[in-house]
């Protein structure tokens, strides 16, 4: 299990990788538009197009990281009050919740991502930008959360939590 957590984190490394080559795109591309918007009064043609597929690779290539990262917002002012065995369980219960709900939005995800990959895909805009690439990242952002929630979930039940918080009087000692 230790192997596949560490491949699972590999692999979210390389896409949270590609999540932030996009964001970088969008940072010089924006600034970029401002300029020319200031100098010439005309925007970079397809930087609109471009910025809409940068974003989605940002969000569903970063979404592994963000979890590995354990970068999530989590609530648990209701479970810190139960039993270290009752914890485990509710947060089980809770990570295996969104492994379905990201299943229900993965295997959908992947059904379009194959028709549009079929059709070639584009959108019209200042030119035709083909998005049947980004309709794949999606699909493969979603399956590897899948991935990630069902063995956080096997994880923490196991009681092998990475991202276990220490009690607060063992991280006073701590310092």
């Amino acid at each position: 299990m230790i192997k596949l957590h560490r491949f699972i984190n590999r692999l979210t490394d390389f896409t949270g990788w590609i999540a932030l080559g996009f964001l970088a795109f969008m940072m010089f591309g924006i600034t970029l538009d401002v300029v020319l918007r200031a100098l010439t009064g005309k925007p970079v043609p397809g930087l609109f197009e471009m910025s809409e597929m940068s974003m989605v690779m940002v969000v569903f290539m970063g979404l592994g990281w963000a979890q590995s990262d354990d970068a999530h917002i989590r609530v648990t002012m209701l479970t810190d009050k139960f039993s270290p065995t009752w914890q485990r369980l509710a947060t089980t219960l809770a990570w295996l919740l969104a492994a379905l709900a990201l299943l229900m939005l993965a295997y959908p995800s992947t059904l379009e991502a194959i028709y549009s990959f079929s059709i070639r895909e584009f959108r019209w805009g200042y030119f035709q930008v083909p998005i049947w690439w980004a309709k794949i990242a999606v699909a493969i952002g979603l399956w590897l959360a899948v991935a990630q929630t069902l063995l956080h979930a096997l994880l923490v039940l196991t009681g092998r939590d990475p991202h276990r918080q220490l009690p607060e009087a063992t991280a006073n000692q701590l310092l």
